[in-house]
């Protein structure tokens, strides 16, 4: 009779009471959802226009699902993915499937020279800081690390470093960056590196064997995007043929209409361009550079005279349209027709301004590739 009642206990508390109050979910960001409905909108979100679309994979202007849920990731099919060329690309597929496709040697960690992507999101995942990724740190499935967003995304007041505030992932993670333990995160903490070379050679990377080609079973995308750069399908992909591109070959792309919101650190083109690419720029609109309504810029510039922003390190008109490719130094367009494009990667412009929150407006640019460079 007491073993029964005993068992009965047991079984009852294996089950909870329908009236109880069940346990509180994780949810990424919950501290912005101010109106408790499990989402988070543009107007809830605390941070950059840039982080959130990060965040927001289906596009739909809020955050919401597996994009809320902690240890969920933006995971793209190997099968399908296709390589962006640019030596600071992003990798995305932080699945077994994905850990298996970089462990050439299948001893069950990733070291950096298996690892041929930006620095930033190995630097966020190695846990212990041993330069290695073992399976559990690459999955990271118990830990928000956000490893998906950029130093230069979180820096929402473009300071140049992160505060407590301006970070979307866990205590944890940030302790753990935090080396020197003086409760701020700088970019070398991040990203692993004071400024990134413009210099990396991806083909190098990717060429594990160190015979001059990539084979096969050296690509970390699909085999459509292989096939297509494989020109003259002997089943390796030599330098010139890795450094095309897949779909646009030697074609010229049609110009491109951007945006660029001035309270916005970067816009992202959505146009790759290839190291030696003349790119041009037809700009118009103004920004204003703070509360004074006095205090506009057009692409040129600001229209006071003499008014500079050294902060930037470009000692370059403030307000003025400045430019990216990947992680490249920034460039100053201003009313320039042309730049040349100092490496391949994608595009990405802005506003000269070292604090952006006070800012208001944005110009229209188009953008356009003149003619693509020789193929090297």
């Amino acid at each position: 009779m007491i073993a029964a009642a005993l068992l009965t206990t047991c079984v009852v508390a294996l089950h909870w009471p329908t009236d109880a109050p069940q346990p509180a979910a994780r949810m990424r960001f919950q501290v912005m959802d101010r109106n408790n409905d499990g989402e988070i909108s543009r107007d809830e979100w605390r941070g950059s226009a840039r982080s959130f679309d990060v965040h927001d994979w289906n596009g739909d202007g809020r955050l919401s699902g597996d994009e809320v849920r902690i240890g969920a990731r933006q995971s793209t099919r190997l099968e399908e993915a296709d390589h962006n060329p640019s030596w600071a690309e992003r990798y995305e597929s932080w699945t077994e499937a994905g850990f298996a496709n970089l462990d050439h040697n299948r001893d069950g960690r990733i070291t950096s020279n298996e690892w041929h992507y930006e620095r930033e999101s190995f630097v966020r995942a190695d846990r212990n800081r041993d330069g290695a990724l073992d399976r559990a740190e690459f999955l990271g499935s118990d830990m928000d690390d956000d490893r998906g967003d950029r130093f230069d995304y979180l820096d929402a007041n473009g300071n140049g470093r992160i505060e407590r505030d301006e970070w979307h992932a866990s205590d944890d993670a940030f302790s753990w960056l935090d080396r020197n333990r003086d409760g701020v995160l700088s970019r070398v903490e991040v990203t692993g590196e004071e400024q990134v070379s413009a210099r990396n050679d991806q083909f190098a990377s990717l060429d594990y064997d160190g015979n001059g080609t990539i084979e096969r079973s050296e690509w970390h995308w699909s085999l459509g995007s292989f096939t297509q750069r494989d020109l003259n399908r002997d089943g390796v992909l030599s330098r010139r043929e890795f450094g095309t591109t897949a779909a646009a070959g030697n074609s010229t792309p049609t110009p491109r209409v951007v945006r660029v919101n001035a309270q916005q650190r970067w816009t992202d083109t959505g146009v790759d361009v290839r190291a030696g690419d003349q790119l041009t720029f037809d700009s118009r609109g103004t920004v204003q550079l703070s509360g004074d309504s006095s205090d506009v810029a057009t692409p040129a510039g600001s229209r006071k005279p003499g008014r500079v922003m050294p902060a930037t390190n470009l000692n370059a008109p403030a307000g003025a349209l400045v430019a990216r490719v990947g992680e490249s130094s920034t460039v100053v367009v201003g009313d320039r027709r042309a730049i040349r494009a100092p490496l391949a990667g994608r595009l990405f412009l802005g506003v000269n301004d070292d604090h952006l929150p006070d800012n208001n407006g944005e110009f229209e640019v188009t953008v356009g590739i003149q003619g693509r460079a020789r193929q090297y």
